[in-house]
């Protein structure tokens, strides 16, 4: 296919769909046709990024009607009614991907609707990807999205479909004609839908007497995602430079791959000690591990420990007359948004809880986004820095109860009127607390922060103040954790029978040994292993991080 004949499909995607419509006619698979075709014409990295990119920064009023674009996002609700559209036009033309029959040319009655050419499209609710990092955005949208430095305002009428409705986001209706594979779309997946952008009446308001209109993307193709977003290999051998072309990290450098490796993991403790941990490696490097933790396998349950930084101090006090939104985030917030394509802030405090919704719940008919409906593969990080004396009302308990359930099986109830359901996540939690444990949370790693006195004002010092590294090391450092991220370690036989045999002498010293311990040596020795993306567990990483475990306790104990 030419590249003119791919600039008119960017220019004029109405006139492609038809033009395919009348070389194939009558075909009733011709959804699937729509999109394979359109698919394939543009299979190459090069021509998909022609497709203008919709986001915060382009939201739906900036493109003209039956505009081509593609809109990464989050599904947020899957529970729209299905809807009926007519595939055929009296004149023979196509319908459907917001194509309209001619006013001229429209029957003049329902009478005269022919109902075999009914056909049902599937609808569904997705916003702007939740947690997604500056960095990451602009890598998958390219040169497409203009730079803005102003925090953009939310552009959807409906914010309470958003997980953070404060922030800038945008919502979509979408609608999908090949339904084979529309079942596969499930709630907090991140996909990339490319199609015809219209302004349609809202399914969400079918018990009001007016549709309210809402930006409805008529859905050509869709690509999904891998919970990192952004793909990086493991072991890191190669790093993709941001045209995509693979590039040899070493090839300038006398040391091995592991060797490169082992050096870029301590440079990123050092700098992440240095800007958001108050100089503290040993607690860098537990946050290190606590961001590469994934869910292994659900069957047995293999999940991310969620991790607990006790002491840390609570942020500077703030004037009483400045809002809410005044008090500071740690700077470890702003350091995980520089390392990973997915990361959030929770900041904790007794209004927050009380008033907050953390659940999706459903009313009218409609799902109502709860603070933790996020994708799969984001870091939460949790401070406790606000919590102050006060009641913890009935919602607060719940949501409480909601985070802790993420935290222990990976699960996110869905409130029905009549029922709940609980639906897979994928988060990470790392917990900031003021004291010896968490004021809420239970958790099976904790670590204390050693910051000295000095070096409180910076834990809290603003994201201007933050030292980023030169490009190509910052590169480095994503390479490094979002790959750790996306591997696996296998561990074989030699090193099985060393480990069981060092849990047997270790039960037979101290009898408060249990296989709950092993169970955590194993969890943190695999995530050592990914850190320093190796990919099978040698004995000497089991030592080093059994070591590292020991350590730990014996900081809390």
């Amino acid at each position: 296919m030419t590249a003119d004949y791919r600039t008119q499909a960017v220019e004029d995607p109405t006139v492609v769909v038809q033009e395919l419509y009348r070389a194939h006619a009558g075909s009733p698979d011709f959804p699937r046709l729509v999109a394979e075709h359109f698919a394939k014409l543009f299979e190459s990295p090069n021509a998909f990024k022609k497709i203008p990119a919709l986001n915060v920064h382009r939201p739906p009023e900036t493109f003209r009607d039956g505009a081509l674009v593609r809109f990464r996002a989050m599904v947020q609700d899957t529970s729209l009614s299905t809807e009926m559209y007519l595939a055929k036009h009296s004149d023979g033309t196509c319908g459907g991907w917001g194509i309209y029959e001619p006013e001229s040319a429209s029957s003049s009655s329902a009478t005269d609707v022919d109902y075999a050419n009914l056909r049902e499209c599937n609808v569904l609710w997705a916003t702007s990807v939740p947690a997604e990092s500056d960095w990451c955005g602009e890598e998958m949208d390219g040169s497409n999205t203009p730079t803005q430095t102003d925090s953009p305002s939310p552009s959807s009428s409906r914010a309470y479909k958003y997980p953070h409705p404060e922030l800038g986001h945008v919502g979509i209706q979408i609608k999908l004609y090949e339904r084979e594979n529309v079942e596969s779309f499930k709630a907090s997946d991140v996909v990339t839908f490319v199609g015809i952008l219209s302004t349609e009446p809202c399914g969400l308001d079918q018990t009001q007497d007016i549709l309210a209109d809402a930006p409805t993307l008529h859905v050509l193709f869709t690509k999904s995602h891998a919970p990192n977003v952004v793909p990086r290999p493991f072991p890191r051998v190669s790093r993709s430079n941001r045209d995509g072309v693979l590039l040899s990290i070493s090839s300038n450098s006398p040391a091995t791959p592991a060797e490169d490796t082992a050096q870029i993991r301590e440079e990123l403790i050092a700098w992440i000690a240095d800007e958001a941990l108050g100089g503290d490696r040993h607690a860098a490097e537990w946050i290190l591990l606590s961001c590469i933790a994934r869910v292994q396998s659900r069957h047995p349950p293999l999940l991310p420990p969620p991790l607990v930084v006790s002491h840390f101090p609570p942020p500077p006090p703030v004037p009483s007359t400045a809002p809410w939104s005044a008090a500071p985030l740690p700077t470890l917030s702003a350091v995980l948004g520089l390392l990973l394509p997915l990361s959030h802030t929770l900041s904790l405090s007794l209004d927050s809880l009380n008033k907050s919704t953390f659940t999706p719940e459903s009313k009218d008919e409609d799902l109502h986004a709860g603070v933790l409906q996020l994708p799969q593969g984001t870091v939460l990080l949790v401070s406790e820095g606000g919590v102050r004396e006060g009641q913890l009302l009935e919602r607060g308990v719940l949501n409480v109860r909601a985070l802790q359930e993420v935290m222990d099986a990976q699960t996110l109830a869905y409130v029905f009127p009549f029922s709940r359901f609980a639906f897979p996540t994928d988060i990470a939690c790392v917990v900031l607390a003021e004291g010896r444990r968490s004021a809420f949370f239970r958790a099976e790693l904790s670590v204390p922060i050693r910051a000295s006195p000095a070096a409180v004002a910076a834990l809290y010092k603003p994201r201007e103040a933050v030292k980023v590294p030169p490009r190509e090391k910052l590169d480095a450092f994503r390479d490094l954790v979002v790959g750790a991220r996306g591997g696996t370690v296998v561990v074989p036989e030699g090193t099985s029978e060393h480990i069981q045999a060092q849990f047997v002498s270790a039960r037979q010293d101290d009898r408060s040994v249990t296989p709950d311990d092993l169970i955590r040596w194993m969890t943190v020795s695999k995530l050592y292993a990914l850190s320093l993306h190796e990919p099978t567990l040698s004995v000497e990483t089991w030592q080093r991080a059994k070591a590292f475990d020991d350590q730990r306790r014996a900081l809390v104990a």
